[in-house]
């Protein structure tokens, strides 16, 4: 029987505390704001330093609808 692969999105989270990113050894720093997938977000939620966003920045909003 076939298995069928559900497709998860990235969601939009702000960064409460700087953390570095275990793959690309980049460092994000508070205010930032990253899309991670759900798998990669529970750690860090977990520690404090991602929090989901509820709205984008109005400069995203702008970006967005150029």
């Amino acid at each position: 029987m076939a298995q069928h692969k559900l497709k998860v999105a990235p969601q939009s989270y702000e960064v409460l505390a700087p953390y570095q990113c275990p793959n690309q050894r980049h460092w994000y720093q508070k205010g930032d704001i990253v899309d991670l997938l759900p798998c990669e977000a529970e750690f860090l939620k977990l520690g404090g330093k991602v929090k989901l966003m509820t709205s984008l920045p109005t400069q995203q909003k702008e970006k967005a609808n150029a």
